[in-house]
């Protein structure tokens, strides 16, 4: 009897854990709301559902080595990991998948997404932050001639640039190619300095043009020369023909001067005075002046040296420069601490809100790249879940009317053990957040034909035993004894399976290997000790039967 007490004691305490566990309680979760991303107090139950059972985005990354060669891919595929995983956190998706897949891809699932593009960007963004002064030497343009002089020799001069420089060699010189008012005359004090730029006719010389205003070290380019150009500043000869110490960096967004879009060519000091690597917050802002920003904060050594740094270049342009592409090049007015700010230019307040989330997660430590990407409708996981459902309902309805039909009153015990199964293998679910995938159903699915499996081996020995002439409390006792060899052996072998392939398997793979898994260790308690409780219970109730149904 005191067997019995603790049994069903026992039996009570699951069934609560697992209700509890399967409780749906409030949770304050991010949403998207009338293009604002802005936070929501939710019912839910804590029972998740898969990429495939929502709908939703599948994205696979790989390392870029066409950006150069990574020494240890798999050491740095696992900090990637980590900030990839703490940027789609930061994103507000909803039970999200971000997992490594062998040594050189990362597998990213994002269940319930509605712009895929804008999550695309926010992964693979490097976030590089640097802060670099600009050239104030006139380097590049003491270089020009030298520059255009190298494409010549080397025959790299396109047949369009050596032609509109031979047609507009006259009118066109680096100085005067977008001056206009004031900036004309401030480019002709500078021109008196480049006498070697105006004598050139290359693309450089016509092509590249100081910035109103004559900012140091900030050319412009007709948008439609930016890619030539670009072509130019990537080939070896010109990268070694470069002013030592220092950089060229495009600028992010362009500017409309009459009828054509220009963009800022920036020339750098090569040492940035400081990295985005103390950077500790950002926060998107908009401001009447300056429109969009972003606000970061710096830890204090870094502010220590953001202070020092900003306060030997007073009244020097300082470029803002993220994934190499400088966003600003604001005047330093006097010296900054630990908090400063990113201009956005024409950007919206989500490219400042995706840019702050970036920066708060961290840089990349390698590039990536997207490998493969599927989006998958929501409509076809709700299609996907009914048709699981249906499967599972007509699975279970053939299973209780076999187990009554064949087994009379112990199947209806196996049903009643069934129902327990059914309970803790979603709890178990919901108590170790995995997630319901479609494979996940039927592994669910699978689990009820072990569980009754279970029941049917140990029905089957009882019978043998009664056919053997014993007593109904010792055929039972010995059907659960000998059955549970063969009960644990087909466990034993299924779970050894299902980590295989939990271990190796993918997304889905996966979730069908966990489901599987809590299944096999709801059987052993729900089908094995549950439905012996309930014939103890039966037995305790019915002192000195002589027949049992079975």
């Amino acid at each position: 009897m005191t067997n019995l007490k603790y049994r069903l004691i026992t039996i009570a305490l699951l069934i609560l854990a697992s209700v509890w566990a399967l409780y749906p309680r409030t949770v304050v979760e991010r949403v998207k709301r009338n293009g604002q991303f802005v936070f929501d107090t939710v019912q839910r139950v804590p029972l998740k559902l898969g990429l495939d059972l929502q709908g939703g985005m599948h994205l696979t990354l790989e390392v870029d080595e066409s950006k150069g060669t990574i020494t240890n891919k798999a050491e740095a595929l696992d900090r990637a990991l980590t900030v990839v995983r703490t940027r789609i956190d930061e994103f507000g998706v909803a039970e999200p998948v971000v997992q490594k897949i062998g040594n050189d891809r990362i597998a990213v699932e994002l269940p319930g997404i509605d712009d895929p593009q804008r999550a695309t960007e926010v992964v693979q963004k490097s976030a590089y932050l640097q802060f670099q002064i600009t050239d104030k030497t006139q380097a590049f343009e003491k270089s020009v001639a030298r520059l255009d002089a190298i494409l010549k020799e080397k025959g790299i001069v396109a047949k369009t640039s050596g032609a509109a420089a031979a047609a507009g060699a006259s009118k066109s010189a680096l100085p005067n190619l977008f001056a206009a008012g004031d900036s004309a005359k401030n480019l002709a004090k500078d021109s008196t300095k480049a006498d070697s730029a105006k004598s050139s006719d290359g693309p450089f010389a016509t092509k590249v043009a100081k910035a109103p205003g004559g900012d140091p070290g900030m050319y412009m380019v007709a948008e439609s020369d930016r890619e030539e150009i670009d072509s130019y500043l990537q080939h070896p000869d010109i990268k070694a023909a470069l002013p030592p110490g220092k950089q060229l960096k495009w600028g992010a967004d362009t500017i409309v001067a009459g009828q054509k879009a220009y963009r800022g060519l920036y020339v750098l000091d090569a040492r940035p005075i400081i990295t985005g690597e103390y950077l500790t917050d950002a926060k998107p802002n908009t401001v009447p002046v300056e429109g969009t920003i972003v606000e970061f904060q710096l830890n204090n050594e870094g502010g220590r040296r953001f202070k020092s740094e900003t306060g030997k270049h007073v009244r020097d342009y300082m470029a803002i420069v993220l994934d190499d592409r400088v966003m600003s090049a604001p005047i330093i007015q006097s010296a900054i601490g630990t908090r400063g700010q990113i201009t956005m230019g024409g950007s919206g307040l989500q490219a400042a809100q995706d840019l702050a989330l970036v920066l708060r997660a961290g840089a990349l430590p390698v590039p990536l790249k997207v490998a493969d990407t599927r989006t998958i409708g929501a409509s076809l996981g709700q299609d996907s879940i009914n048709k699981g459902m249906l499967a599972g309902l007509v699975a279970i309805a053939l299973v209780c009317v076999i187990m009554v039909v064949y087994y009379r009153f112990s199947g209806l015990m196996a049903l009643g053990g069934l129902v327990l199964y059914v309970l803790y293998t979603l709890a178990a679910l919901a108590g170790f957040h995995a997630t319901l995938t479609l494979p996940g159903l039927a592994g669910f699915v699978l689990g009820i034909g072990i569980a009754v499996d279970a029941n049917v081996l140990i029905f089957e020995r009882i019978r043998e035993e009664l056919d053997h002439g014993k007593s109904v409390r010792t055929a039972i006792e010995e059907g659960f004894k000998h059955a549970m060899t063969a009960i644990i052996d087909t466990n034993v072998s299924t779970a050894l399976t299902a980590l295989v392939l939990y271990q190796y398997g993918t997304g889905p793979v996966k979730g069908f290997a966990v489901t599987l898994i809590a299944g096999l260790v709801s059987t052993l308690v729900a089908c094995v000790f549950s439905v012996r409780t309930f014939y103890l219970v039966w037995l305790n109730r019915n002192r000195g039967v002589e027949s049992l149904s079975i």
